[in-house]
């Protein structure tokens, strides 16, 4: 039984909704899913715990010695995370700037670390690394002066009153002309099933689209929170053509941002 890891939002439940239906074969691999938020897949990849895994692209810089990319099964997209405050005008006069964050090791810690670098130079700053859902309300309740969102969080924090900051997305695609690498599937390099795997996922990937009604209602089931017209939309953004198989685009974007990792560091 194989340990695989994967998030609860809608893109990650329709890629794999064949799999977690057990209408897709699996070559004989069985598997045991943990669906938890991607701050805690990476953090238990870290512990070596699971086998297989959806994590952040930055997650993976951390992991590329035990685990291996499966080029199959991540998010690419030309949509990534947000930079949001309540009042942009009071940012200025802060000494000491507080940012909420979805996860140490998300990739949207990443990207705002390098938007901080180019932006904020000098400034201070106090992270607070929280569940990505509760991050909206705490900028809201001025517990925190920046928020960063992902998924739903980036297409709905106007409809809260909040401003943009900075679309980290865009940033990096200005800065890089690549797409946005937020996540992919690993696998523990010492299992060799990386090539199965891959035609694994592929085979849900296309059972999610042959029976889109099913797989979206499936999405529905693990969001009950979101309209399904939300869900829909988180579907579009981020299973596309990267997500049947990256390519060498995929992953020259991965590569990219492990460069700029290793040059620039990360929030101290």
């Amino acid at each position: 039984m194989l340990n695989f890891g994967i998030s609860p939002c809608p893109n990650d439940i329709f890629i794999f909704s064949g799999m977690l239906s057990r209408k897709v074969r699996t070559e004989g691999l069985h598997f045991k899913f943990f669906i938890e938020d991607v701050e805690t897949l990476n953090n238990l990849c870290m512990k070596n715990y699971l086998d297989i895994s959806k994590v952040s692209v930055h997650a993976y810089y951390h992991l590329k010695n035990s685990y291996d990319i499966v080029s199959s099964g991540g998010a690419f997209s030309e949509f990534g995370p947000v930079a949001v405050t309540k009042d942009p005008d009071r940012l200025k006069n802060l000494q000491t700037i507080m940012i909420a964050l979805p996860g140490r090791l998300t990739t949207a810690s990443a990207l705002m670390w390098f938007y901080w670098k180019r932006n904020f130079s000098g400034r201070k700053y106090i992270l607070k690394f929280m569940p990505f859902y509760k991050i909206i309300d705490s900028v809201i309740n001025d517990k925190n002066d920046i928020g960063v969102l992902i998924h739903e969080g980036r297409f709905v924090y106007t409809l809260k009153g909040l401003k943009l900051i900075a679309d980290l997305g865009k940033f990096w695609i200005d800065e890089t002309s690549l797409p946005i690498p937020l996540g992919c599937v690993v696998v523990k390099s010492s299992l060799r099933i990386k090539k199965i795997l891959e035609n694994i996922i592929k085979e849900s990937l296309n059972y999610a689209y042959s029976n889109y009604n099913e797989a979206l209602n499936f999405a529905k089931k693990y969001s009950q929170e979101l309209e399904i017209d939300v869900i829909k939309s988180h579907i579009d953004y981020y299973v596309n053509n990267y997500t049947a198989n990256m390519g060498k685009t995929g992953l020259k974007a991965i590569n990219e941002l492990m460069k700029r990792i290793q040059k620039d560091g990360l929030w101290l």
